[in-house]
This record gives C-alpha cells, structure tokens and sequence, in this order.
C-alpha cells in the first residue's frame, strides 16, 4: 500500500511539470502596445515582459511581475517597434503608487535601443489598480497607454496546534507562522465550523488564530487564509488562497460552566438604572429569582463588573435574566465569574463598553491640517474626527448632513473619524449629531461663506444706462450734465451653483473735484451688504432684514448734486470690499466721471500782419499788409479722448482793421471789413501770446468788396 501510494505521488508530480511545461510553450510571444514593441520590467535577477509574461486578470491584460518586498525598485525599459518613420517621444505619467527614481531617457546600443528609467513601488501588498501610465508621440500621432501591472509573490504560512486541549467557552490563540504577514488578509471576523467559533487577527505584527470551542471531543478545522497580493498556480493562473491548512483539536469540559450571553456587545448607559434585559444558556445549578455578582476574577475580592438577576427559564433552554453593569469590560482581558456571594460557580464573557460620548470634535478640509472647530459651511466636505469614550459601539449620524464614508480602520472606544457631507441647501443652522436616537448635546454650527467676490456683480450708471463696474477700465468724459450716479447689482450673479460667496460686504466712497482738481465734497456708505438673489441654493437662508434690495443714489449722499457741477468737475467713486468683514483684503475698483464741454467761447484781440487778401473779381494779389487790427469771437473746440485738452484750431468772426497801426502818408487802402477767419495755433493755443496763421474771408466796408485773405498774426487772449 505504502509503494502504491508513493508511486501516485510521483505520477501526479510528472503530470504538473508536464502541465506546466506545456502551458509555457503554448504561451507564444505575443505583440507590444503601439508604438513600444516591448515594455520590460527588471526586478532584482529576473525579468518580466509584456509580451511574454502578460496575464489576463479581471478581464483586462495585466504585464505580472514577483516581488519579495512591499517597496520594490525595479528597472523599466521601453523599446519602440522598429519600423516607425521616426523615433517617438515617450513620457511616464506619476502615480501615488510608485516614485520615479532617474529620468526616462534613450539609449541606444549595439543591438537594441530603448527608453529606460527606475522606479520605487510602495507598499506593493496594498496597492490596488497598479499600473504604467504613457503618453507617446510619434509625428502628429499622441496617444495614452495604460499598462496595468499584476505584482505576485509567493506566501506560505502554518500553525503549530501542539497537544494542547482546549476549554468549552475558553478562547484559544495559536500564532500564525508565515513569510509575509502584510499579504494576508487577517480581517478579525469570528466564523463558525461545526462545533468551532474561529478568527484570524493581527496584533502587535504578529498574526493569531482565535478558536472557541463549543461542545467537548475532537474537532477539526479547515481554515483557507486569503492574500491581498496574487500567487502564480502551476498553470500560472492567479490565486488568493494558500493551501488549506487542516487543524485537529481535542475540546473538554470547562472547570467552570460556561453560560452564554445573547448578547456580545453591552453598552453601560449612565443614566439608566433598571437594567438591560438578556437571554443566558440555562444550567439546572442556576437558581432563578436570584441575583449573581459578576467579577473579573476566579478569586474573592475581584472587582464587581456587573450584577446578574436571573427571572424565569424560557422554552428555548435559556433564562431571561436582568443585567446591570456598573464597570466596562473586554472579552480580550479575560473572562467574567458568575458568582454566588464569593463562590464561583459559572463563567461568561462579553463587552461592556460605556455609552458614547463627544469630548471633542476635529473638523480637516481637503489640503489642510485637523482643526478643533465647529463650524462648517453649506456645499462642502469635510472630515470629521470624534473623540470621547464609548465610539466603537456608536452609530452616529448628523441631522441634515450625509456621511459619506465611516473609517472603520481607525475607529475605537476613544476615536471615530468619518467624512461627512453639507447639503448645499440646508435648512438648520446648527447640525445636531445623534447616537441612534439619542442626542449628543454636541453639534456643529452651519455658517455661509463670507469669500469676496470680484465686483463683476456691481453695475454703475451715469445717464447711459447700466455698465458693469469691472468693465471701465478708463476715465468717463461725459459730454452732458450729470443727473444723478446710481450703482446697482447683478444679485443672481453672486452665488452660482455649487460656488458660493454668501453675502457681499461692501464701502462706497464718493469724491467731487472741481475744474482745477480740487476737493469739493466728500462722502461715504460705510457699510452696504448685498445678499444673493433668488439663483442662488441659499437664498431662503441670508434673510432680507439686512441686505440692500435697491440701487443706491449717489446725489440721495451728496450735498452738492452730481447735475449742477461745473465742466471738468470729476466724480471719482471706489466700490471696495470691507475688509474686516473677509479674511483677506477682497477686491477694489475706482472710476473717474469727468463733466466733459466740447467748445468754449471767448473774444480776443489780435494784431495781424502781413496779410495777403485778394478781392474778388480781382486777378492780381494785393501787396502784403502792414500791421492790421483785428476783434475776433471765436470758438476752441476740446478733445474728445483727453480732459481739457483744446485742439490747436479756431473758428469765429469779427471785426478786422486793414493797416490799422501802418503810419505811411501813402498808404491809402485803409479800411474796416467785417470777417469769418479759421485760425491756427502751431506752438499751443493755451498761451496769452502766440503767432497764429489766419485764413478766412470778409467784406471791406468803405470798398464795399468781398475779398480772401491768409496770413500771420500776434494773438493777446485774455
């Protein structure tokens, strides 16, 4: 029997080597990813490629590699097929789960070219999703290439169960051997087998396997242990369980009855004083209407945990019984006594824990750091961390908000952290955070944003109608009295969606210059708020007892009215957030309205000489003037883009005396004549003297002719 046996052994050995060679001489090469021929991976003295070592897991073709530690470094290289009109441009995108440790660069050698560059992988047995992520560029041609990664490793592991018996009711730890603790999956959940309550554990960064028996005799159990990481079968195939480990025990009675409580968790609420009622397995020693001490220890004077009062016996084998505990309790620390005055006569086990409370709450925002604040704001998500006593057995939940995610990892008796989630529209103004059904007496205050927002909501209007603020971006020369300035806002423009601003805390400062720049009046709204209108998802909560709903009126502030000043009086405005209201400065916007005058009249003398007139009907030129006189009211015109900048160019009539100041006896051609003349200013028509250049055209009064004339003159303006 024994020779047969092992001759079966060894034919089914040769079988897997065969099974094994032919699965790896099926497995022809396969093709790159365009346009790399081939991706390779070199980690310690092995190397794996993709078209040789590419696995299909999850439906999707993975590029597998073995790894012995968590933060592997590996050699990548990348060589492009060979056919391509150019060599394409490759760059290897970061990830979270691997740091880049050379640049990616091309090498080119005897027989083979390609890219090449290292990488540090991190924590290898807890990374999910691993993969390479491209971007190449071959001509005009960009494409992106994921390549996902498959990292194996080998996992053995075994438990020594020694000769060692075990109790009813009595919990036994046996300690898991293995070569790779971080790639089991150890999760800390009690499962049952037949007359066998198990679970596998982590603690310390020792892994234990925890049996309670449930009836005497031997017993045997099969555990699987799972990894996080994949192993290779024979047929290279992916598998998460190592081979079943078969586990014999042998069970006896305990010294001490064991009696089970329905009931594994116990919460020891502070106010509550008669008890909690329990189901316990019945014993023919148990006496009912009696009540049992419960102590943390076999001898006498152990510390009272609890009272038990047994009521009656039920149907189902068990006795309905009244518990009160007055201390906490954790199965790990031992077991609990059943005791009759100082006699022990059962054993039990289970949790006490004390009813939950808030000592202090933590609130983190995305990119910051844990603050002890309270106070969170509509729309947005923040992580909530609680500490006081008794959180493991809490079920929180935080009236009007949603918890989007509860970290079971952290959370203990003095800890619960979870992600939490502020509905853009809430109604309440505090968030009251509740126990089940109990409240905490804790919560957090809901609060709006006070974030400045650019002034593009503030429109301004002078008489042309509404512009917005933001878009003047230079000085207003209005050619018309002013009536009045009133600025308005754009209230559905302020909050939009998701993105709030809240209400918007405003100071108008408002200043009259007259035409020589200076101060005729100062004025100021210190304090304007300006709420979001109707659009907004918080609108019912700002409240219209303190928000401006009007446009405001800048003369309704003035003494002096905007429509009685004089031309080129300024109305300079500065619309600014107030800063002590906002964290920061917010924004500030200035405009100047300049009462602009398009022309202006004066008289002026002039003394013309050497003019040249032509009488009409006349051909020939008359000689050239002496020095005339002449009486002129003209008009200067203003530039229409600058403040009281006059064009160099004049228009009028008048009165003009020809050879007036000439005191030769033969000078006979005095005369008056009345003129239209257009005048020019080549060095500046703001000067009291200048030489201005005539033309324009009259009548000579004594003559009685029409006649044309140019020429020079010495202007006085006064």
């Amino acid at each position: 029997m024994k020779s047969a046996s092992t001759l079966l052994g060894i034919t089914l050995a040769l079988l897997c080597a065969l099974l094994t060679l032919s699965g790896k001489s099926q497995r022809a090469p396969g093709r790159g990813i365009a346009p790399l021929s081939e991706i390779e991976l070199r980690v310690d003295t092995l190397s794996f490629r993709y078209t040789a070592d590419r696995i299909t897991f999850r439906g999707e073709r993975h590029l597998a590699f073995k790894y012995e530690n968590d933060e592997t470094t590996a050699e990548l290289r990348l060589r492009p097929q060979k056919n391509l009109p150019a060599r394409p441009e490759v760059t290897l995108l970061p990830s979270a789960d691997y740091d880049i440790l050379d640049t990616l660069v091309y090498i080119e050698g005897d027989e083979e070219a390609y890219f090449r560059t290292r990488l540090r992988f991190k924590s290898l047995s807890y990374t999910d999703f691993l993969a390479l992520v491209l971007e190449t560029q071959t001509g005009n041609e960009e494409r992106t290439l994921s390549v996902p990664l498959l990292p194996y490793t080998q996992t053995r592991a075994e438990i020594r169960v020694g000769n060692e018996d075990l109790y009813i009711g009595e919990e036994k730890r046996f300690e898991i051997t293995t070569d790779r603790l971080s790639n089991l999956k150890l999760d800390g959940v009690w499962r049952k087998s037949d007359a066998l309550e198990y679970r596998v554990f982590e603690k310390g960064g020792t892994g234990y396997l925890s049996v309670i028996p449930q009836s005497s005799g031997a017993h045997e159990l099969t555990l699987i242990l799972e990894t996080k990481r994949p192993m290779l079968s024979a047929l290279l195939r992916p598998t998460f369980e190592l081979e079943p480990l078969t586990l014999n025990f042998l069970a006896r009675g305990s010294r001490l009855i064991f009696l089970r409580l329905d009931q594994r968790e116990v919460i020891r609420e502070r106010d509550k004083t008669e008890g909690i009622e329990v189901q316990i397995d019945s014993h023919r020693a148990l006496s009912m209407n009696k009540t049992y001490r419960i102590e943390d220890r076999e001898e006498r004077g152990g510390h009272l945990v609890a009272e038990l009062f047994t009521q009656r016996r039920l149907s189902n084998d068990r006795v309905l019984c009244i518990l009160r505990p007055y201390a906490d309790h954790r199965t790990t620390d031992g077991y609990l006594f059943i005791k009759d005055g100082d006699d022990p006569k059962f054993i039990t086990n289970i949790n006490i824990s004390p009813e939950a409370e808030i000592s202090r709450i933590s609130l983190m925002r995305k990119g910051g750091e844990w603050t002890e604040t309270q106070t969170v704001k509509p729309g947005e998500t923040v992580d909530v961390r609680i500490e006081g006593i008794g959180l493991r057995l809490a079920r929180f939940h935080f009236d009007g908000a949603e918890i989007l995610e509860r970290d079971s990892l952290t959370l203990t008796d003095r800890s619960a952290q979870l992600t939490l989630r502020i509905p853009v529209d809430i109604k309440q103004r505090k968030i009251e955070i509740y126990n089940r059904e109990k409240k905490m007496g804790q919560g957090l205050s809901v609060t709006e944003y006070r974030r400045p927002r650019e002034l593009d909501f503030v429109k301004i209007n002078y008489g042309e109608g509404y512009r917005n603020l933001v878009d003047i971006d230079k000085t207003i020369l209005y050619n018309h009295a002013v009536p009045d300035v009133t600025i308005d806002f754009d209230y559905d423009l302020i909050d939009r969606g998701d993105e709030l601003y809240g209400r918007q805390w405003l100071e108008i400062e408002v200043r009259l210059k007259g035409p020589r720049n200076e101060l005729i009046e100062m004025q100021q709204i210190p304090l304007l708020a300006v709420c979001p209108g109707a659009a907004s998802p918080r609108y019912g909560s700002y409240g219209a007892a303190n928000c401006n709903l009007q446009p405001v009126s800048i003369n309704s502030i003035l003494s002096r009215k905007t429509h009685s000043l004089e031309a080129w009086s300024k109305i300079e405005i500065r619309v600014r957030h107030k800063s002590e209201r906002y964290d920061g400065e917010g924004y500030s916007k200035s405009i100047e309205i300049v009462r602009q005058k398009l022309a202006t009249f004066d008289v002026e003398l002039s003394l013309p000489a050497g003019l040249v007139t032509q009488r009409i009907g006349q051909d020939n030129l008359e000689g050239l003037a002496g020095i005339s006189l002449a009486m002129l009211a003209q008009f200067s015109f203003y530039d229409k883009e600058a403040v009281q900048k006059m064009k160099p160019y004049k228009l009028g009539g008048g009165f003009l005396f020809i050879n007036a100041f000439n005191l030769n006896p033969e000078v006979t051609d005095r005369d008056l004549g009345i003129v239209m003349l257009g005048s020019v200013y080549p060095t500046g028509a703001d000067r009291k003297l200048s030489f201005p250049l005539y033309g324009g055209g009259g009548y000579f009064l004594n003559d009685a002719e029409f006649f044309l004339l140019l020429g020079l003159g010495i202007r006085l303006s006064f």
